[in-house]
């Protein structure tokens, strides 16, 4: 092969992990917005602060109002930062999908063959390990079977 095939899986492998990178940063921002949007807008406010007095029927106590607020503003931020993350992994979906478009089908193939060698390589390796494991009970079970015969 021709050093401009080793460049290509460099540039792949890069691509790659760039693409694992983003992938994973957007769950991480993702999970923590959606940790942000569960939590309840009374831990922090102050215990002491009491229920307060309702005097009007139509004007909640001010301690009852902030949490009521906040609780709307952290709601509203978090679907707000929700549909920025969903809107992030579109655009990665989309990257995906034209960059799968722009790839020719030589190319594929031969990703597909190098992924098929790789697992070839690693099932003929897997079944090595089996057969020196199986030789090694073998031997096990002939000592056993010999101390049980002396």
């Amino acid at each position: 092969m021709s050093t401009g095939s080793s460049a290509d899986r460099s540039a792949s492998k890069a691509w790659k992990d760039s693409l694992n990178s983003t992938c994973n940063r957007l769950l991480t921002h993702y999970a923590n917005l959606l940790k942000a949007a569960s939590l309840d807008a009374r831990d922090n406010s102050d215990p002491r602060s009491g229920g307060g007095l309702q005097t009007e029927a139509d004007n909640p106590p001010p301690p009852l109002a902030e949490n009521v607020e906040m609780s709307a503003v952290q709601a509203k931020l978090a679907a707000e930062n929700i549909c920025v993350a969903t809107s992030n992994l579109l655009d990665l979906i989309r990257t995906l999908r034209l960059s799968v478009l722009l790839m020719d089908e030589e190319a594929i193939q031969g990703e597909e063959e190098e992924m098929a060698l790789e697992l070839c390589e690693q099932t003929i390796d897997a079944e090595r390990d089996c057969l020196v494991l199986e030789s090694k009970l073998m031997g096990i079970r002939d000592e056993e079977i010999q101390t049980k015969v002396k």
